[in-house]
Parts: C-alpha cells; structure tokens; sequence
C-alpha cells in the first residue's frame, strides 16, 4: 500500500508540474506578435518565454548582454533572426535544447486553454 500511495504522489506531482509548463506563470514574458496577415494572427498565439525555468537553469550572464539586452521589449525576436541563429535559436537549435523548427510550435506559443 505504501508503494502505491508512493507511485500515485509522484504521479500527480508530475502531471500538476507539466500543467503548469503549459501555461504563463508569473515572470514569463509574453511576445506580441506585429505584422503579417491579422487572420494567421489570430489562430496563431504569441510566444511565451518560460523566464522562471530557465532562470532555474542558468544565470542572467548566459543571455542577458550577449544574446538579449537586459531590458524587456529591447530584443527584436520574430522567425527571421531565429533563421539567423540569433536569439531563442542560439540556445534552442536542436542541440543544446529542442529546436525552433516547426513541429516544435506549441511549446512556446501557447493557447490560452492549455
């Protein structure tokens, strides 16, 4: 009993940790999309920036003054300078961390009901 009681906790630790990696926690940072056909816009969510993990993982220095400036809305960050490997990409190019390509969409622009 003591074993199942043990699996079930752990289960429901997980499953409540991976819903709250799909939803906007405070300190992420959400970038509006500008431009483009308003319709794409629409069905297509911003990205949200999982600050609070990956502020677990590593310090400011890792990005901020190199890859991004340390204050909010100064970076450029669309699809083309991540084609450039610039931005999200230098970190997130299918090496060190899942790629930016397009089967990896939803783990950054998520929908409000996830």
């Amino acid at each position: 009993m003591r074993k199942y009681t043990c699996v079930l906790t752990t289960t429901l630790i997980c499953l409540f940790l991976y819903g709250s990696l799909l939803t906007a926690a405070p300190g992420d940072i959400q970038y509006t999309r500008e431009g483009g056909d308003p319709e794409k816009l629409k069905s297509f969510p911003p990205s949200i920036f999982p600050h609070w993990i990956h502020r677990l993982n590593y310090r400011c220095d890792a990005c901020h003054n190199t890859i991004f400036e340390m204050k909010t809305g100064t970076t450029t960050i669309n699809k083309d300078v991540m084609k450039e490997g610039k931005t999200c990409a230098v970190c997130h190019n299918g090496t060190d961390a899942f790629d930016d390509g397009f089967a990896n969409c939803n783990r950054c622009h998520l929908l409000e009901e996830q």
